[in-house]
């Protein structure tokens, strides 16, 4: 199946209008479909508001739209490799009179041992 992308061209500035040109990439058009698109009218970029559109059969990566490091991001688990891993983070607690700054690992555990009348809070 074709894959569509978008490989944006350096920002255009005519007076106080800016404008982010485009080719339109379409790769893995198999079956001849890669063919097919180049001999589509000329005017197809024109009507699609591209600079040019471009086919290809095989796969072509195109870096700014690689949102592989988005994926790694939306990770619910911290990462705790980087050089801050050993500061401890502490949160008041809001049951304690002097809101005392509690490990927030141990949050939990002092808000059911100390106050247990309160409803559990997450860390």
């Amino acid at each position: 199946m074709a894959r569509l992308q978008i490989l944006e061209l350096p920002m255009v500035h005519n007076g106080d209008q800016t404008e982010t040109p485009f080719v339109l990439v379409i790769d893995q058009a198999d079956d001849g479909l890669a063919d097919e698109i180049r001999n589509w009218p000329d005017d197809i970029a024109r009507r699609v508001g591209a600079r040019q559109v471009l086919s290809f059969a095989g796969t072509v990566d195109i870096p700014a739209n690689d949102t592989s490091a988005y994926a790694a991001m939306t990770h619910a688990e911290p990462d705790f490799t980087g050089p801050l891993t050993g500061i401890e983070v502490r949160r008041p607690c809001p049951h304690c009179d002097d809101q005392q700054m509690i490990p927030r690992s141990q949050f939990a555990e002092h808000v059911a041992r100390l106050h247990p009348d309160q409803p559990a809070v997450d860390a």
